[in-house]
């Protein structure tokens, strides 16, 4: 539970990067950074596999425990790839 606990702390203490570009205005940033998360493969938010425990006690907080590292795995592959569509528009991160 500690490592799920982590994932998601760290997930939500992490800042958003800021893009620029030479001759890029702010404007320009957002709407690329949107058109980048648009494109972006998100996989569906799933509530865990057939069988999985969902009963009371511990086999709660195991299915909870499963579902925090996968939320947490899904998280990191959509911002490393919109990161690398922005890098691909000539952007850097600030």
């Amino acid at each position: 539970m500690g490592r799920s606990l982590a994932v998601l702390l760290l997930a939500a203490c992490t800042t958003v990067p800021q893009w620029t570009k030479d001759a890029g205005t702010k404007e320009s940033a957002v709407a690329d950074l949107q058109l980048c998360k648009d494109q972006a493969p998100i996989a569906p938010r799933t509530q865990g596999t057939v069988g999985m425990p969902s009963g009371v006690g511990g086999e709660r907080k195991a299915a909870f425990n499963t579902m925090a590292e996968r939320e947490g795995k899904r998280m990191q592959a959509d911002e490393r790839y919109v990161a690398g569509c922005m890098r691909g528009k000539g952007y850097r991160e600030q």
